[in-house]
């Protein structure tokens, strides 16, 4: 890869569907909706008979089964809570599972609020490992400043090695434990992400990445495959100075 967007271009091609088993037409349409602004072709089936409130399938660009779920967690998903990710780590509310079903599905138009509730899942994780990389890309110096206390407490948490990622300048003390990557002009300034590569264990690799097309409006997608999380990683370390 040579450049974050080539990531996107990837994952762009990998269009899903989204199966709606239900028999509330409301249901349906506002699914419809939801995912008018993803790469998501969303089809209906009936439930027929069955008195309940339905289930979602989601299957791949070659037709195979991906997951389901009820429809209640799936709201829950797309509508997700914001919690620093230390509250997070001490409740039983996992939701790994919920945001694993669009992983690798493209969003078109997403707002502040939704890249910060799937950052703070991915931070999360980095904060239950307690080791391994985590570098996440802010954009603007303005915008690490509102999550400074989110990184001073990563910096000097485990063996965690962060590094924030800025297309312009930081001219604020730097977070103890943090390494500040500052390229003004560049792509950096464009793109959020949340990078971590699991620790030791690939299998809680996770990674967010989004291009900010207009402002306030992001276009990208989050995965949990550990070989696009480590392409990502690399991809940084080559491109940027990250010691």
């Amino acid at each position: 890869m040579n450049s974050l967007g080539e990531f996107i271009e990837t994952v762009e091609r990998e269009r899903k569907t989204l199966e709606v088993h239900t028999n509330d037409d409301a249901i349906l349409e506002a699914l419809r909706r939801q995912f008018e602004t993803r790469n998501v072709d969303v089809r209906h089936q009936s439930l027929g008979s069955l008195d309940e409130p339905g289930f979602v399938i989601i299957r791949d660009v070659t037709g195979e089964f991906r997951g389901a779920l009820g429809l209640d967690g799936f709201q829950a998903m797309l509508s997700p809570r914001i919690h620093p990710p230390w509250e997070l780590a001490e409740t039983a509310d996992d939701r790994t599972n919920l945001f694993s079903f669009l992983e690798k599905t493209l969003f078109t138009s997403y707002r502040p609020r939704q890249m910060l509730a799937t950052s703070r899942e991915i931070e999360d994780r980095a904060w239950r490992v307690g080791t391994g990389r985590l570098y996440t890309g802010f954009e603007r110096a303005t915008a690490l400043a509102a999550q400074r206390e989110v990184y001073d407490r990563f910096g000097s948490y485990g063996s965690l090695t962060v590094a924030v990622f800025l297309g312009d300048d930081w001219t604020e003390p730097v977070p103890e434990g943090v390494t500040v990557v500052s390229e003004t002009g560049s792509e950096l300034g464009n793109y959020w992400f949340v990078v971590f590569d699991g620790g030791d264990n690939e299998l809680e690799a996770c990674a967010l990445l989004a291009k900010e097309r207009r402002p306030d409006e992001f276009y990208g997608f989050w995965t949990y495959d550990p070989e696009l999380v480590e392409r990502l990683v690399t991809y940084l370390e080559t491109t940027y100075d990250v010691s």
